[in-house]
């Protein structure tokens, strides 16, 4: 039985939300980049999209100084009180909370002189509509700063996935794995494309990599970034009468390839994309 295949999480539960804001690795190696490609000046209006817990809203807050307003756009509840609760106790006072999708802003054309988005524009529900958003809102010469990761995303781990699928008899739904990927770490090109469509002109590139490294496979799926980021959404690529056999050979799979190696590496490419509205 796998274990970790039982365990729920309530991301609305402010509790398990505080643990959550305990497990920054994964968003600060992107929000570093981003932070690092900032333009610093006075008097910015900035809009910061899917601030989540509030990194790295809050530091860019911080860094450009009262100045300047910081308005961050979330749509989920517990991150935003989450969010409000550090301000509150950091003093913090050029940011503003905006509850909404990023689909639809509720805020005024031609308003934010630099858009930032740490990880967040690959995680929307309409990419497209999202960007036009962002177009509609920025003024022009505004600059736009976002990072995302790309397809070959903890590759390791995909590529024994989709053997395990195979070796199982599952090959038929290995294109389910490969959509899972294509909607969420869209490649570079496409969204490039898609940039250039809307209207905002591609002044930088920057490609950056990290790792997670885990003892080995049974550590990496009972990880709580791995259970509450990652799990679910990999489960439901399985029909539930095969979960427990696949994610059994897919955890001894994952474990021969740490002893081998003497670990096992995930390896998380990303780029930080620097942009400006003509």
């Amino acid at each position: 039985m796998n274990t970790f295949l039982n365990k729920t999480w309530d991301l609305e539960n402010p509790t398990l939300v505080s643990a959550v804001d305990e497990v920054p690795l994964w968003s600060a190696p992107f929000g570093l980049a981003l932070l690092e490609s900032i333009l610093l000046r006075p008097n910015l209006k900035v809009l910061d999209i899917g601030s989540g817990l509030g990194f790295p809203t809050l530091e860019l807050a911080q860094r450009l100084g009262p100045s300047s307003q910081v308005y961050a756009l979330e749509p989920w509840q517990a991150a935003i009180e989450r969010m409000e609760f550090k301000l509150a106790q950091t003093g913090i006072a050029n940011v503003t909370i905006v509850e909404a999708q990023a689909e639809e802003m509720p805020l005024d054309n031609e308003a934010f002189d630099l858009i930032t988005s740490n990880n967040g524009l690959n995680n929307v529900a309409d990419d497209e509509r999202v960007w036009q958003e962002c177009y509609r809102v920025a003024k022009p010469g505004a600059q736009l700063v976002f990072t995302e990761n790309l397809p070959e995303t903890m590759l390791e781990f995909y590529q024994a996935f989709e053997a395990t699928l195979v070796e199982l008899n599952l090959g038929k739904i290995v294109a389910d794995l490969k959509q899972h990927i294509h909607a969420k770490r869209k490649p570079l090109p496409e969204t490039m494309s898609l940039i250039d469509r809307v209207g905002f002109a591609i002044q930088d590139i920057q490609h950056h990599r990290f790792t997670m490294r885990f003892l080995d496979g049974t550590t990496m799926f009972n990880h709580f970034l791995i259970q509450i980021a990652f799990l679910e959404s990999w489960k439901a690529i399985v029909p539930e009468d095969r979960r427990d056999e696949v994610f059994a050979k897919l955890e001894t799979r994952l474990n021969e390839i740490a002893q081998k190696e003497g670990d096992l590496t995930l390896t998380v490419p990303f780029v930080c994309v620097d942009c400006c509205k003509g």
